[in-house]
Formats: C-alpha cells, structure tokens, sequence
C-alpha cells in the first residue's frame, strides 16, 4: 500500500535515475567509488543481495492503481490523498518531495502552483506526459539540486517517504526540504503507525499482495516519534495524529460506502485505530 520509495530525492552525492521502478534503493558513493550508505533496504548489502529488487514495477504503476477507482488498494490512496490535500488548503505554492508519478499534483486544481520532484527519470517522464501543464512542473532531480527559483513554497509534501529512509538521512532530507519553504510555510509528513495495527496489514499484504514491504519500511515511525522529529528540525506548531483506519477495507464492498465509513470514523475511532499518520508543522517566521 506504500505509494512511493521512488523518492529517497535527497542524497548529496551519487544517483542513477535510469535505475528506477517505482520503488527503488539508493546508494551514495565515497570519492573512491566504493558504495556505501545504502539507504533503501535494511538487509542489503552492495550487490543488492537481500533485498528488495525495485526493478520488478513498471514506471506509473501506483497511478494506475489510483485511477482504476476500485478495489482495496485504490481507495487507500484515494482517502490517503484526499486528507493530504485538506491540509494544503490555502497555501498555493506547493512542492511535493518524491512524487513519483506525479498523482497527488494531477489531483490539485487551479488554485495550486506545484513543483514534483523525484530522481527517477522514468517517473518523471510519466508525470510530464499525464499531469505537466503551466500550473504543474517535474523535476528529475533532488531537492539540493532545484533551480534557485523553486523556493519560497507555502506548503511541501512527504508522503509515505520517511519510512524507507536510514534514520541517519532523516535530519538532511527534512532540513533541506524546510529550507524550501517560505517563513511560516507548512511541512506534511505521512508514514505509516507502527503503534496502530499496521505491522499486522503488512503482513497481510507481503503474504497476499504482488510487493513485500517488509524490507522497504526500515525506519518505523509511532507518534511520539515522529512529533520529536519534526520538533528537532526547528518546525513550530507541530501537530501528528493518526488517520485511516477501516475505510478503505470496506471498499471491497463499495466503493461509496468507504467513503461514508471514512467520515464516520474521524476523530476518536482513527485517533486509536489509523494506520497512517499525519505530522505537520510550520517553518518559523524570520
């Protein structure tokens, strides 16, 4: 159900964007060219022996998934999205960090001037041909790497990012994206509840589904944690709570009646029972 390791964006040295599905590792590299800092996989080591192989999903896989509109899967990210999008409004210039196949962006309308980025070239490409347009760019590039003009942004998004990150990578990928932001602009961070019944949805889906996720999601966040990691990278106002809980299963039984259970249950029933969590917070002023 994760929608995107394809966005471990932010590394300060080495990338191959030709060596990209979907999801996928990264890995910098020392002056001497030896690997190291593998940041995709727990369990791998330089040959990418036991690990997870990224090759395996073609190029806008989660997209498709979205836009089939049934089914488990695609309502997951369609309420996913729908909460991410509720807490942009009113903040117009947006950066999304590690947006694949640029779904969340093609689902923004007029009112939003949005900049994706991701280093895999083939997702970006995918992204230009079904949602580019003067409101909407892609860049194949890491966040260091941005045009001194994309800056400034009111809102920046992470979803479901953090999770397939090293904790060592944390602090520079969240540091680096708040350095984008206008002063009092707006961080939203999605991953998913390890304090929830999440470990035991992994399961499910590594055991029935096409993808193993276990070995992607090598950082694991609860609520505490990640609010002590907003609070560390300097972002005041910070706010995290759970959300998605039992909506999109009911999709197996209409599609409807998932989104009726998905209103139902904000508040106390996805603060003790969501999958997910949503952590935001503000950039300072000055």
């Amino acid at each position: 159900m994760t929608t995107r390791l394809q966005r471990h964006l932010l590394l300060r040295e080495h990338r191959d964007p030709e060596r990209c599905g979907p999801e996928r590792r990264w890995q910098t590299q020392s002056a001497n060219g030896d690997s190291r800092g593998n940041l995709g996989l727990a369990g791998a080591d330089d040959h990418g022996n036991g690990g997870f192989d990224y090759q395996t999903i073609s190029g806008g896989y989660y997209d498709a998934v979205f836009r089939r509109g049934r089914g488990i899967q695609s309502k997951w990210h369609h309420l996913k999205f729908r909460r991410v999008i509720d807490e942009m409004e009113g903040r117009p210039r947006h950066l999304d960090v590690g947006c694949g196949p640029g779904t969340l962006i093609g689902l923004l309308d007029h009112r939003f001037i949005s900049t994706g980025i991701d280093i895999c070239a083939a997702e970006i490409e995918y992204a230009r041909s079904a949602y580019e347009s003067t409101s909407k760019r892609f860049f194949a590039v890491h966040s260091q790497a941005l045009p001194d003009e994309c800056c400034d942004y009111d809102v920046a998004t992470i979803v479901e990012v953090i999770e397939h990150l090293a904790p060592a990578e944390l602090d520079d990928v969240l540091r680096t994206v708040i350095e984008r932001l206008r002063p009092g602009g707006k961080l939203i961070v999605t991953t998913p509840n390890f304090r929830s019944a999440w470990p035991l949805v992994e399961v499910l889906v590594d055991h029935l589904g096409e993808l193993d996720y276990a070995p992607q999601h090598i950082d694991r966040f609860t609520p505490s944690r990640l609010r002590r990691l907003l609070q560390d990278v300097g972002l005041e106002d910070v706010r995290v709570h759970p959300y998605l809980a039992l909506a999109p299963f009911a999709a197996a039984l209409g599609w409807r009646l998932a989104d009726t259970l998905a209103q139902l249950e904000r508040g106390p029933v996805e603060r003790v029972a969501g999958l997910l969590l949503l952590g935001t917070g503000s950039k300072p002023p000055g």
